[in-house]
């Protein structure tokens, strides 16, 4: 059973998922496992028999969603066995510590092929795992206890993945966790005192100062963040203001779909398929009255953080990053074919 405990001093809160240390590992103790890159690599099989996420081997997981129905689906849904949340939660209540129930949501999205990486998927695959995306946090939203729905892609062993077969997790939470609530709160005070979205303001300085600029599409910006806390770190927004993943349309779900393929592909051919996490921050869904949750304010946008350096005592220690690479540098290195 997982429960969230407080830090009383700083207030931060901690998850302790005891189930979690139970997952399998695809990795051995040195690095990465193989992961197949472009289709047709060579180095994993489209199909793995002996890998739980592979067709063929659905009666060991549960389902949620698959797209198709039956036996061709291309993205499946099922609950994380070694789930972070759940609704068995811990303790309720501490005699000194505060502490709180454990409960929420853990789900896996998969997509089938086992030796595709998600920035080599097939365009009507690539828009299809988005669209399962908004299907579920649609559908998350709709529990009362949910207050956030955060949907995340690990990759590689220093990523925090432990299988290799592609794949996306969906966790909701019963708070905002304090990073996102802290982005949503500055985002509405920005506004109450300018009277505009700060993140429509800052693509409107990308754009003007094109050095940060990555990929500049219809529909949506890619740039490297002014203050980026990790080495060609990438962020990816819709040009137009809109506050909540769920909203986004068909036809810009297919331009995200595109650009987040080129921005993936742009890390595996510059720096040999490292390891990274991404993962949409988005409206909360909060069924708590919070006016500072307001859709004229904030802008959802996916973060992408490639795993190349390792946090030490400063970073840990002190919640300031060092970043080696500055972010105009990154963005004129990931600029090139």
């Amino acid at each position: 059973m997982s429960e969230f405990r407080q830090d009383i001093v700083s207030k931060h809160w901690v998850l302790f998922a005891p189930n979690r240390g139970g997952r399998p590992e695809d990795f051995s103790a040195g690095g990465s496992a193989a992961f197949g890159g472009k289709p047709a690599t060579g180095k994993l099989p489209a199909h793995d028999k002996t890998c739980v996420f592979c067709s063929g081997n659905e009666e060991y997981n549960l389902e949620i969603a698959s797209y198709p129905k039956g036996r061709d689906w291309q993205v499946r849904v099922i609950p994380n066995k070694f789930e972070a949340l759940g609704h068995r939660g811990g303790r309720e209540k501490s005699d000194f510590y505060i502490v709180r129930e454990g409960m929420g949501d853990h789900e896996v999205i998969i997509t089938r092929p086992h030796n595709i990486l998600t920035g080599f998927l097939d365009d009507d695959l690539m828009n299809l795992n988005l669209k399962v995306y908004q299907d579920r946090m649609l559908e998350l939203s709709n529990h009362p206890e949910v207050q956030y729905i955060h949907i995340f892609q690990n990759h590689g062993r220093d990523g925090g993945a432990s299988l290799a077969h592609p794949h996306s997790q969906v966790a909701a939470t019963p708070f905002v966790p304090e990073h996102l609530h802290d982005e949503v709160t500055g985002s509405f005070v920005y506004f109450m005192q300018n009277g505009a979205c700060i993140y429509c303001e800052m693509i409107l300085k990308e754009l003007a100062d094109k050095d940060r600029i990555i990929l500049d599409q219809k529909d949506f910006l890619v740039f490297s963040p002014f203050a980026s806390r990790v080495p060609y770190a990438m962020r990816i927004i819709p040009k137009t203001h809109q506050a909540s993943f769920i909203d986004m349309t068909d036809e810009k779900r297919k331009s995200l779909a595109e650009v987040l393929k080129l921005a993936l592909q742009k890390l595996y051919n510059k720096f040999d398929n490292p390891a990274y996490n991404y993962y949409i921050h988005t409206m909360p869904v909060s069924h708590s009255i919070l006016t500072r949750y307001d859709y004229r304010s904030y802008h959802w946008h996916l973060e992408i953080l490639p795993r190349l350096n390792v946090w030490g005592g400063f970073e840990l220690g002190s919640d300031v990053y060092v970043n080696t690479v500055l972010p105009e540098v990154a963005a004129d290195i990931l600029r090139q074919p």
